[in-house]
């Protein structure tokens, strides 16, 4: 089977496509994959982390604003259509499937006018913008939540939750997780990540927070990002509870699996990990995140019980402790999060998506909504 994956720009639209490609190579000891995204975005490094051919499109994210740089904007967009058809017609997929962002446009509308099948995955609770142009004419539209907003064709459109790796299906328990980072067995655990990015406003919070507990109360894992990392390890020295200041966790699932509660963003992959992994959250969705999706994402977890919301405007020191206290001294609170948040994940999300692309491949299926 041959098929090409487009989109990327975050981890958000990548994480699931690496589910989707795990699940498809169980599946089909022959099949042939290309990606197609941004050169230097994530999208590129996945790839080639995970070995897939890439090709790279010099299309940009649309601005919003009146600016001149939208005359440049459109112009590389216009030579990422030829190119996404060059990619096209020379690759000769089977099925293109998107997983959202800008970058997945070019290669799914052309795809949509040559009438190869297009199967778009949306993993946030609002339909992103790429999605929201290319839906009428999607073979198939997978969704994550069952009230996703925006407007799609319903007779096209089937739930199937946001995927996740392998890793977080099969987490190790907490005592292995807990000695893999060297942490008390018995102390509890608080999990911090802002993003592969880190998240600036979190971590200028946390830097105060990590002094106000002390060693026997919690042990924080720390995520502190690329750019904050060394600062944030310098802020926290001093502090009596231990604290791991990490600029990138290569294992996120057994980071995850170690702690008792996680202070986060809300980006749709990590909403879609807690709820698999049932771990209790506070999240904190950026703010400047396309059409507010992370904040839709975690108001969907608060109304389920599973997770307290922190707007980025409200993350002061004092309000993230006072959260952090209240939720680890309060087990049986924690319990019931953990217990709502399993309830909304999907763990077959994957082999349901991996099962659509291959019905519609086996069966010859283009036809497009009219």
């Amino acid at each position: 089977m041959r098929t090409m994956i487009t989109g990327g720009g975050t981890g958000g639209h990548t994480s699931p496509a690496v589910a989707v490609i795990e699940e498809l190579r169980k599946r089909d000891a022959r099949l042939l994959l290309q990606w197609v995204g941004r050169k230097g975005g994530i999208e590129e490094q996945v790839a080639e982390q995970y070995d897939v051919p890439f090709r790279s499109l010099p299309v940009e994210g649309w601005t919003r604003a009146k600016s001149p740089r939208i005359l440049l904007t459109a112009v590389k967009l216009v030579w990422s259509l030829f190119r996404a058809w060059f990619y096209l017609k020379v690759f000769r997929p089977q099925v293109v499937f998107g997983v959202g962002g800008y970058v997945s446009l070019p290669a799914v509308w052309v795809a949509q006018r040559m009438d190869i099948p297009t199967v778009l995955h949306e993993q946030n609770k609002r339909l992103g913008l790429a999605n929201r142009l290319c839906a009428r004419k999607a073979s198939r539209l997978l969704i994550s939540y069952p009230d996703t907003l925006g407007d799609f064709p319903a007779d096209k459109t089937k739930i199937v939750g946001n995927p996740v790796r392998a890793a977080f299906l099969n987490p190790p328990d907490i005592i292995q997780a807990r000695a893999t980072f060297a942490l008390q067995p018995n102390v509890p655990v608080v999990l911090v990540i802002g993003g592969s990015q880190g998240a600036h406003t979190i971590n200028a919070a946390m830097a105060c927070v990590v002094h106000a507990f002390d060693k026997d109360e919690v042990q924080f894992i720390w995520g502190a990002g690329k750019f904050d990392a060394i600062q944030m390890r310098l802020k926290a020295e001093g502090a009596h509870a231990l604290t791991q200041v990490h600029a990138f966790i290569e294992d996120m699932a057994t980071a995850c699996a170690a702690a008792d509660l996680i202070v986060s963003r809300a980006g749709a992959s990590t909403t879609a990990e807690l709820a698999v992994l049932g771990k209790p959250s506070v999240l904190i969705p950026y703010p400047h995140a396309a059409d507010n999706h992370q904040e839709h994402n975690a108001r969907a977890f608060e109304s389920a019980g599973a997770a307290v919301v922190l707007l980025d405007k409200e993350c002061a020191p004092d309000t993230l402790e006072a959260l952090i206290r209240e939720l680890i001294g309060n087990s049986e609170k924690l319990l019931a999060m953990g217990r709502a948040a399993k309830a909304l994940a999907q763990p077959l999300a994957a082999e349901n998506i991996a099962e659509t692309i291959m019905e519609l491949v086996h069966a010859g299926d283009t036809a497009t909504p009219a």
